[in-house]
């Protein structure tokens, strides 16, 4: 199978240098994924009592730094770690094609738990003007059209929008919006690859240029679905979309009247950029989840959504991503490892270090073999730059070795510092130095008592003081080690604490203890809603 190749021979490659992925290869890609396309409903119907939680992804628009960064931060598409794209994967961004190719890889290899739903730009003559078309003539110039052809079938074929049980709430997720012409069982049962463009209608069924009015109306509902917004001065009603000059503004009433309908707890919807990543509108009833940071070169978070079985709230994730020079560095490095903020200290105090780093190694390798032994190795490591880490165990993901030893200058090989963003092979040192993330996560978010996502040094020493003071029976806490661990844990010294500052305190402290924690915490004490920050 085409898929599993690619796997194995690390030939899926997103644009290094000069490479990209066989045209081939796409091609494949297309043609699997456009057969999975044509079997799914207008709708995905998603029951988290099965898949237990579900990450809800808004607008990427190209932009594959943010893609990676979201897979390296909650994990890789899987039967147990289930995704909703919703819409907009292509245009504006200098990597459309990579981002596409990704999202369907992983529908092909996941069709249960990897859910795509179709934006405004998956729309072959948005994509004309808006830099796709223009990116797949020069990436892929001598099958451009019938390349073209494909995307322009993948797209026309995408679902058009997702209903999600979660056990306590039931939300529906489209791109756009809704509007008083939105009839969802109109929506379910009309033949959604007619649409090949929402800028142009359909011919007719009975072969007329002219639409039958029943034809019209269903013609405006996928438009409203795919285009409308939120009224931006939260009139009731709905009117044109006065900024785009297709699809609908819809108001507050709108939307109370349509989730009493049908049944639905929120709308979520994607299509804006945002500060924040998100926003809550229409009395929280409307959640926008924008996930393209810096767009456009601006400087918005991006964010995604998490929701949780039984759970009454998301969990809002927002971050920054920065351009990163990968050179040299294959498609598996880069998704598994971009933006380990473990892996960026430790690179960055190496790489800093370097020129010490390899005197010592050129001392202790008397006979000139670019080999030094592996317990050398591990206490020129520790020595130089004063960490006690486990080195034998990360070894495997720092430096090559042979049977002679440590090929200790391959440390430095194909590591590229730009903006202390780097990149190394394997799987990512997360896994070694990190464990019991959602209960570190939930953890975060009960100190969190603001949800700023942020713990303050107040914040930190609050919680301390009370679990000292129930380990140790007394009033009598050591102020000065509460500002220790506080400053430990303060990694770039702003006054608080973000939450890889606290996941990356516990996976160092995890390593350096024996033993196993055999602590409890009583969830249903911990804040159901999570907002989270993260610049990397």
């Amino acid at each position: 199978m085409i898929l599993f190749e690619i796997k194995n021979t690390d030939q899926f490659k997103s644009k290094v240098g000069h490479k990209i992925l066989h045209e081939k290869y796409v091609c494949h890609i297309l043609h699997e994924a456009r057969a999975i396309l044509k079997t799914l409903p207008n709708n995905n119907r998603i029951d988290l009592s099965i898949l237990h939680h579900i990450y809800i992804i808004g607008d990427l628009h190209g932009q594959l730094a943010d893609l990676l960064h979201i897979f390296n931060a909650n994990g890789l598409p899987a039967i147990d770690n289930p995704y909703i794209f919703n819409g907009d994967f292509v245009d504006r961004g200098r990597n459309s094609v990579e981002v596409i190719l990704l999202l369907m890889v992983a529908l092909i290899l996941y069709p249960s738990s990897v859910f795509l739903n179709r934006g405004n730009h998956e729309d072959i003559m948005v994509a004309a003007q808006y830099g796709f078309q223009d990116e797949v003539n020069r990436k892929y110039r001598t099958c451009k059209i019938p390349l073209l052809d494909l995307f322009k079938d993948i797209f026309s074929w995408l679902p058009l929008y997702a209903s999600v049980h979660t056990g306590k709430s039931k939300l529906i997720i489209m791109h756009g919006g809704i509007s008083d012409y939105i009839d969802l069982e109109k929506i379910k049962s009309l033949q959604r690859n007619r649409y090949v463009s929402m800028e142009v209608p359909p011919e007719s069924k009975s072969g007329s240029k002219q639409l039958t009015d029943d034809e019209e109306d269903e013609y405006y509902q996928m438009q409203d679905l795919l285009w409308s917004d939120p009224d931006p001065h939260n009139r009731k009603g709905c009117r044109d979309n006065s900024e785009r000059n297709i699809g609908s503004f819809f108001g507050p009433n709108i939307t109370e009247e349509f989730l009493h309908k049908y049944n639905y707890s929120m709308i979520i919807r994607s299509h804006q950029v945002k500060q924040n990543g998100y926003e809550y509108t229409h009395d929280e009833n409307v959640l926008t989840v924008f996930s393209a940071s810096n767009y456009c070169g601006g400087l918005n978070w991006g964010a995604i959504i998490r929701w949780d079985y039984n759970e009454e709230e998301p969990w809002l994730i927002s971050y920054k991503t920065e351009s990163v020079e990968m050179k040299k560095l294959s498609f598996n490095k880069q998704v598994t490892l971009f933006e380990d903020p473990v892996y960026q200290s430790l690179m960055e105090k190496i790489m800093t270090n370097k020129s010490l780093l390899q005197k010592e190694f050129e001392k202790r390798d008397r006979y000139q073999t670019n080999h030094v032994p592996l317990k050398v190795w591990s206490e020129i490591m520790t020595n130089i730059l004063r960490i006690d880490l486990p080195w034998l165990t990360l070894r495997s993901k720092l430096v090559q070795e042979d049977k002679q030893g440590i090929l200790y200058n391959t440390m430095f090989d194909e590591y590229t510092l730009d903006n202390t963003k780097f990149q190394i092979s394997s799987s990512g040192i997360m896994e070694d130095l990190y464990m019991w993330k959602d209960l570190l996560i939930r953890l975060f978010n009960l100190i969190d008592q603001d949800h700023s996502g942020f713990i303050s040094r107040n914040e930190f020493s609050d919680i301390l003081k009370l679990l000292l003071y129930d380990e140790n029976g007394t009033g009598d806490i050591d102020e000065a080690y509460i500002e220790e661990l506080s400053s430990a844990m303060d990694l770039d010294k702003n006054g608080r604490i973000d939450i890889n500052e606290f996941l990356e305190s516990f996976r160092i402290a995890n390593v350096k203890k024996s033993g196993k924690s055999n602590y409890q915490t009583n969830q249903s004490e911990l804040s159901k809603k999570k907002i989270q920050n993260t610049n990397v």
